[in-house]
């Protein structure tokens, strides 16, 4: 009922803000091709007279907007080519075209493109952080872009792999909850299994669910709190992850590459383009991966399947229809370990001294996701200075689980002991988004605007039943389970009577959320260097189940100037996020549902960001401050209820650093510094850290390739992972202890094929990830990848 009056609205505020723009400026749009006629990607176009440039895109096409008219020359520099130079002049409110042919051929271009990936490791573009075209320097928000050349090098066959390449990140680890297996993590001291990856290409996917990187072609990493363009939903405080996916070109490609290694890895991956008709307007890719192996413990093992489809169709000049399919099965083992009753007697995992190799479970109990994610995307370009945007997503997942929980009690008479609590859960998660966008790019006067205006509407429903066996060992007469002792064999026969036993399931849950938003964001350039950004979301939040309905707003402003144009900027942001709260009952109402206000997360933030030496050195410093509010927690004077008065603070540094010192050598540094307590709480937990906040976190990695002479293409790379202690509970009684952990790598590499060997854990750490659940990490691993490039 309420779509048309909305597109109406939009439309209206559409040719308002259309009739006030000025048609002073206009677009450059080129296409670059190789002597062989092959379309050329990566290559960089400038306008020195401007100090504007771009780089072609995997089409060869390149587009400079918002250029002044007037006459300019445009050049192409690439190393150890002649600079190819044309002139074009560029007309008021209209979109000049040129095309260069270049004098390389496409190996030659390939093999300019490997010399030169330090720039695409620190090129930081993205559609989807500001939903509007603006460059990383004018952007005052904090982000990461992890390409995929970067997964490659490091040679990352898991989703976990490839995250811990982004700076900020820490106690990435397998995560439970609802029947879904996934990844969880800490950004800047904030919990969240739906922000590892749940957003795929700026929509929502269904959260704690796992993926796989085969159809990646980057990860975007976005700080802070990002309710005000991407909502509450699937996103925490500390900010979100974004999977941007492989998209079609016009040109047949593919590559094929095999990894195996320990623990019986065996991996095999598929990835093809090609155009399917002659004018080159319907595009097709394919990413395929299957995926099996055991882990380095008696029992686990995983098998994977993943196939990922993506069509492109350019059904005019103005209008492209994008489509991206994703289809996973996965099976795994699922073990997480964490305090049960009583106070152990130690104050750390470390002097548990846990056996790493012993898993206390067993091959045949497997959780089970089938996942289907479908993405649509619809792109007109209305005028030159309008571009409507519509996308939907539609994600969909089937879970059989089979959780283990390692309970770890502490008796008086009996010392420590382990308990083994299995949860079967049977579930569906479902999430449906659509959402239209209009993104304009116009002058007001001598003012430069990039606007957006948009509205989203998101459904997500989940239902699981759960079946609790609270202790298998006592279930089935076995005797109590030490730490390192033998365990007896988990029976997935006697298992499985267990539960036919139970009349009923322990639990049942079911959620019916839907989410009706309004948002508009502004960048305008108060002059070249100094630029505003002013952007507002509201939300209208229905819980059907609880019959209730909440209203939120979330502003967000920043401002940008830009010290050396183009090189080096200061920034400064204010970001809110919220979380919608159910009704629940309360002491002063315990028979009835009492309603909570929204949580809410206000973010200040400061720091500089740099781009100099033409891509070679790039980074950003920041310091921020989050101040959580309305916390939901215990109340006090009775713990069957709660009290909507907490607060927590988060505040830190960050600091990452990409730089290409000199020919071959690639190096990319990143530092986080955190210190989050509980300003208001239950009173024993004021002022205590949150469980699984390390004040410190470090990630680096360091590479070479020797460029010329014989032994050209060969390349070595060394880095690793580190974080302090923390804590396993809110208490603060008990430490998850920090790590430090390297790997090395050794590859060779030519236009038709890759070689590569890497060591992960080279020094054999034994180490803990948790979040909330402790689980033991992977022992040393060698792996051995090879590809052929066709």
């Amino acid at each position: 009922m309420l779509t048309t009056p909305i597109y109406m609205l939009l439309l209206v505020c559409f040719f308002i803000t259309n009739a006030f723009s000025q048609q002073s400026t206009g677009s450059i749009k080129g296409t670059v091709i190789t002597s062989d006629d092959h379309l050329a990607s990566s290559v960089n176009i400038t306008v020195p007279k401007l100090k504007k440039s771009a780089l072609t895109d995997e089409n060869g096409v390149f587009i400079l907007s918002q250029v002044p008219t007037g006459t300019y020359e445009i050049e192409i520099n690439m190393m150890g080519h002649i600079p190819s130079k044309q002139q074009i002049t560029v007309s008021a409110n209209e979109t000049s075209t040129v095309s260069f042919q270049l004098e390389s051929s496409l190996k030659e271009l390939q093999e300019v493109v490997v010399v030169s990936a330090a720039k695409k490791f620190a090129k930081k573009q993205s559609e989807y952080v500001a939903r509007l075209p603006i460059a990383n320097l004018e952007n005052p928000q904090v982000y990461t872009v992890v390409p995929k050349e970067l997964f490659v090098e490091q040679i990352a066959v898991d989703f976990r792999s490839a995250l811990n390449s982004a700076p900020g990140l820490n106690n990435v680890t397998q995560s439970v909850g609802s029947g879904g297996v996934g990844l969880s993590l800490r950004m800047r001291g904030f919990s969240g299994s739906s922000a590892a990856g749940s957003i795929r290409n700026g929509m929502n996917t269904n959260w704690v669910t796992m993926s796989d990187p085969v159809n990646l072609e980057s990860i975007e990493v976005i700080k802070g709190p990002s309710a005000t363009l991407f909502g509450s939903s699937l996103t925490t405080y500390g900010g979100l992850i974004n999977r941007v996916t492989k998209k079609p070109f016009d040109f047949m490609k593919g590559e094929v590459s095999y990894t195996t290694g320990s623990w019986a890895l065996s991996r095999t991956t598929i990835d093809f383009n090609t155009p399917l008709n002659e004018e080159k307007t319907m595009l097709f890719r394919i990413n395929a991966a299957l995926d099996n192996q055991k882990t380095w413990q008696d029992y686990g093992k995983s098998h994977t399947f993943v196939v990922a489809p993506s069509f492109t169709y350019k059904a005019s000049d103005r209008l492209t229809f994008d489509f991206d399919l994703e289809l996973y099965q996965g099976n795994r083992n699922s073990t997480s370990i964490g305090l049960g009753s009583g106070t152990p007697p130690v104050k750390s995992l470390n002097d548990l001294h846990f056996d790493f190799k012993k898993s206390y479970a067993t091959d045949d109990l497997q959780s089970e996701a089938k996942n289907t994610n479908i993405f649509a995307k619809a792109t007109y370009q209305l005028s030159d200075q309008w571009v409507s945007q519509t996308n939907f997503s539609n994600a969909f997942t089937d879970n059989k689980a089979n959780y283990l929980f390692l309970l770890i009690n502490t008796a008086a008479n009996s010392g420590i002991t382990l308990q083994r609590r299995l949860y079967n859960i049977n579930s569906t998660f479902k999430t449906s988004q659509i959402q239209q966008n209009f993104i304009g790019n116009f002058n007001i006067g001598s003012l430069k605007n990039r606007l957006l205006l948009g509205i989203d509407y998101t459904y997500i429903s989940t239902n699981d039943n759960r079946w609790l066996i609270n202790n298998y060992d006592t279930a089935v007469a076995n005797p109590a389970l030490t730490i390192n002792g033998n365990a007896a064999f988990i029976n997935m026969e006697k298992y499985k009577q267990l539960i036919a036993n139970m009349t009923a399931p322990t639990v049942v849950n079911t959620r019916d959320f839907r989410t009706l938003s309004f948002y508009a964001s502004d960048v305008i350039n108060i002059t070249d260097r100094f630029i505003a950004m002013a952007s507002a979301r509201f939300d209208h939040y229905e819980n059907k189940i609880a019959q209730y309905n909440q209203n939120a707003v979330s502003p967000k402003f920043g401002l940008v100037y830009q010290v050396v144009k183009d090189k080096v900027s200061v920034f400064g942001n204010y970001m809110n996020g919220f979380s919608n709260v159910s009704p629940a009952p309360t002491a002063d109402n315990p028979n009835g549902l009492t309603e909570f206000k929204p949580e809410e997360a206000n973010q200040l933030e400061g720091g500089v960001k740099i781009e100099l030496l033409g891509g070679k050195l790039n980074g950003t410093l920041s310091y921020y401050d989050i101040k959580v509010k309305n916390k939901l927690r215990t109340d006090p004077n009775n713990p069957l209820f709660s009290v909507q008065d907490a607060t927590q603070s988060s505040k830190g540094f960050e600091a990452d650093l990409i730089a290409n010192p000199f020919r071959g050598l690639h190096i990319i540094v990143g530092y986080g510094y955190n210190q989050s307590e509980y300003t208001k709480a239950n009173p024993s937990l004021e002022g205590k850290k949150p469980y699984s906040t390390p004040a410190n976190v470090a990630n680096f990695w360091i590479s070479y390739k020797i460029l010329d002479g014989q032994a050209k293409g060969v390349g070595f790379g060394f880095g690793g992972n580190t974080q302090s202690d923390s804590y396993l509970n809110d208490a603060n009684t008990f430490t998850a202890n920090g790590y430090t952990t390297l790997d090395a790598s050794v590859f060779y590499e030519k236009q038709k094929f890759r070689l590569g060997l890497k060591v992960n854990n080279l020094a054999n750490k034994e180490y803990w990830s948790a979040d909330y659940w402790a689980n033991m990490m992977p022992t040393r691993q060698l792996v051995a990848n090879l590809t052929f490039k066709f």
